[in-house]
């Protein structure tokens, strides 16, 4: 089993590359918070074609949290064919300011010379494209996995992640 499933996450290659741009495009800079709820409705859309029933969660009253920038997370279950344990991956969706000095547009998501370049490729946005496609291969590869898979996209790390882990 490990050897499949070795091979269907290396072969969904070029798509970890394609999320990850496609998460670098939302300037989720925190402060003041901004594209949170896009960014995580565009996650939850991504794991409902996959079969996770989605919630997203607002972190109310958590320091940064208003109508012009909500604290929007996005918490994503799917059972197995049976009762068994949880795997929850878990990662934040904000990104510290860009900053000055980037050779790139810091939130175009480029490729260039097979590595994708922006603001939260590596923190984080990386790692949670990283998770989502992992457990997309891992459900090709065992349909028939006992337990539930978990997968969550939090606001806030970047700021003490009262509106993100902390809240939920």
């Amino acid at each position: 089993m490990h050897d499949r499933l070795f091979r269907a996450v290396e072969e969904r290659t070029d798509e970890l590359v394609s999320l990850t741009s496609d998460l670098i495009r939302f300037p989720t800079v925190n402060p003041p918070g901004e594209a949170y709820t896009p960014c995580a409705e565009y996650i939850g859309r991504r794991l409902q074609r996959q079969g996770f029933s989605v919630q997203f969660v607002r972190g109310e009253g958590a320091p940064g949290d208003s109508d012009r920038y909500p604290r929007t997370n996005v918490v994503a279950r799917r059972d197995g064919s049976a009762p068994g344990p949880t795997v929850h991956f878990n990662s934040h969706i904000d990104v510290v300011e860009a900053g000055e000095g980037w050779t790139v547009d810091p939130f175009a998501g480029e490729v260039r010379d097979g590595r994708v370049y922006g603001r939260g490729a590596c923190d984080m946005k990386g790692g949670l494209a990283a998770s989502i496609i992992a457990a997309e291969a891992f459900i090709a590869t065992c349909p028939d996995y006992p337990g539930a898979i978990e997968i969550s996209g939090t606001a806030d790390e970047e700021s003490g992640g009262f509106g993100g882990v902390a809240y939920l």
